[in-house]
């Protein structure tokens, strides 16, 4: 008898069935094998894919505005890990992926791949040994990406570093050893709140990411003392 395998989104066994299906990831339309009960199907390309690889394929494709939806779609990637810093630039990649499918600033794919290449600067582990949360600066490198700051901007180069400081007061507020998925979750909201504040942008329908569906894989998960636990 054929072991069972399971969805990589929704943990559901898969059936087979050959029929006209689209990725879940990147939206590819092609002949599927199987499919999961709630309609769910990664194409090969997909499952096979990168940890950068899988988040600019997403974030290049995905017409979604809610960056904490693309965030969770994409952590549920086997080639994202618990922890890990593909956390740092896959905050970046989903809220600007968010801002141009919101018509906000001029986004293109070569956004995305700078996003990747300037948090892959921040190293493992940054929290504790540098004092500064990789998905906190990805709030401020996608100000930065959206506004083209660099170091000689006046107002830009001040917006970055004020969002990369928000997101990382409200990361700092959780406690606790690190969980990457909270860290997410607290920077994506922060950034909402930054652009609302200060470029009067709405991102609508901002997903509630409780009970966190992450919570049973992290062993150090701080439980009820999480905002995100439930």
């Amino acid at each position: 008898m054929e072991e069972p395998f399971y969805c990589i989104i929704c943990d559901k066994p898969m059936q087979p069935k050959r029929e006209i299906a689209v990725c879940s990831f990147c939206g590819k339309k092609e002949v599927s094998d199987y499919v999961c009960p709630d309609g769910h199907y990664v194409c090969e390309d997909c499952r096979t894919a990168s940890l950068e690889e899988i988040v600019k394929k997403v974030c290049v494709a995905t017409r979604e505005t809610d960056p904490v939806k693309i965030a969770i779609l994409l952590m549920k990637h086997p080639a994202i890990q618990m922890y890990g810093p593909e956390h740092h630039y896959l905050v970046s990649n989903v809220l600007l992926a968010a801002l141009r499918n919101l018509g906000k600033f001029n986004i293109d794919k070569s956004s995305f791949e700078e996003a990747i290449k300037r948090g892959k600067r921040m190293p493992l582990g940054s929290c504790g040994l540098l004092g500064t949360c990789g998905a906190a600066v990805g709030v401020g490198i996608t100000i930065s990406i959206a506004k083209k700051a660099t170091w000689t901007s006046d107002k830009e180069r001040s917006l970055a570093m004020q969002a990369t400081s928000e997101a990382l007061c409200r990361i700092a507020e959780i406690e606790g050893p690190r969980c990457c998925k909270a860290s997410t979750f607290a920077a994506i909201e922060t950034a909402a709140k930054f652009f609302e504040q200060e470029f009067g942008i709405k991102i609508p329908s901002l997903t509630d990411p409780k009970p966190c569906y992450f919570r049973n894989l992290n062993t150090e998960c701080l439980g009820n003392r999480c905002p995100y636990y439930r």
